[in-house]
């Protein structure tokens, strides 16, 4: 018998060990910030690293604050809902407006959650809502986001729900016991702009006070020396990309935020980080007007530019000729003077 328990002992210690490597283990899917590689996460508009800020009124938030929330990361994960779906986290945080500091509210916070099935969730206010497949909010959504806040703050008792979908909009309210209500009012792609409501204990009010712009590059590009001609087919091009907070981190985009290239001919150059002055060769061409097409992006989008260069070849050196024709000058009157002399001594002989 204790053979046998022995043994049990072992099948149930190697089952422990063996199971890792028979159940599939996968990774979740994950979006970070990456620079110029940043894409959005999926189902929703908005992307890592960026910054949706509210002013409030109320609800626990002293005057002269404001409420932050930062975009960290998006995931493929189940939150304790049954089923994975789409994943926004994020960091939360207070800004005293008056002296600038800001302070941590709830770091690593559910921002949102979506799955077709199981619908959507928060564990913050529902700042962030999901998409459709053309970035835009749906009734469908719409519907789903109010059946979960309705949840939220189901113990107001507000009698009344209704979706409002041509102005993305959400409604609550009472009509018996008094006139409460809270009105919820979004974006077409999913991002709350006005919390607001009325004779609700201890619920206050948020209005967007600050989004990320979400725009492509904005730049420009000419010579080292502000000019559209040159003289010279080898020359340096000088590149302006306007200066921008596109995803409202309070932070002027820095170059790594940048790529460019240039069509080479029928080519593209690599990809590259974006350099002050460019040296540019034209190759061996006549005079004339010459295209250069250039290309910046940034996670956002794409920027294409094309400037129109004047090639005015240097004149030929004519010092030769110039220095030349004074000798043909001076010849021509020491010819000159030596056949009056001769003409004259002649016509003196015959005299």
């Amino acid at each position: 018998m204790k053979k046998l328990n022995r043994n049990i002992l072992l099948g149930i210690t190697s089952l422990i060990l063996i199971c890792p490597f028979l159940i599939p283990i996968t990774k979740a899917q994950e979006w970070t910030y990456d620079g110029v590689d940043t894409t959005n996460i999926p189902d929703f508009s908005v992307y890592p690293s960026e910054w949706y800020n509210y002013d409030t009124i109320g609800g626990g938030f002293p005057p002269g604050f404001r409420y932050l929330n930062e975009i960290v990361k998006g995931n493929i994960s189940d939150p304790a809902m049954g089923e994975n779906g789409t994943c926004v986290w994020g960091n939360s945080w207070t800004l005293n407006i008056t002296l600038g500091e800001k302070t941590s509210l709830m770091p690593d916070i559910l921002l949102g959650y979506w799955n077709e099935t199981v619908g959507w969730t928060s564990q913050s206010l529902p700042l962030i809502i999901p998409v459709e497949n053309d970035g835009k909010v749906s009734l469908a959504i719409l519907n789903n986001v109010s059946v979960s806040t309705e949840l939220m703050i189901s113990s107001y008792n507000l009698e009344h729900q209704q979706v409002y979908p041509n102005i993305y909009s959400i409604a609550y309210w009472n009509t018996t016991e008094n006139d409460a209500y809270l009105k919820t009012n979004y974006t077409d792609d999913g991002i709350l702009t006005q919390w607001k409501s009325y004779l609700l204990p201890l619920m206050g009010n948020l209005s967007l006070y600050s989004q990320p712009a979400q725009l492509p590059p904005d730049f420009s590009f000419t010579t080292e020396n502000d000019t559209l001609s040159v003289n010279s087919t080898d020359f340096k091009i000088k590149t302006t990309i306007t200066a921008a907070d596109n995803n409202n981190d309070g932070v002027t985009d820095p170059n790594t935020d940048y790529l460019f290239r240039i069509l080479n001919g029928s080519t593209w150059t690599n990809w590259a980080a974006p350099t002050s002055l460019l040296d540019w060769d034209l190759g061996s061409v006549a005079a004339g007007n010459y295209t250069i097409t250039m290309e910046v992006k940034n996670m956002y989008g794409v920027t294409q530019e094309e400037v129109t260069f004047e090639y005015i070849p240097p004149k030929k050196s004519t010092d030769g000729i110039i220095s030349s024709y004074p000798i043909f000058l001076v010849s021509m009157v020491a010819i000159l003077g030596i056949a009056i002399i001769t003409y004259k001594y002649r016509k003196k002989l015959k005299i």
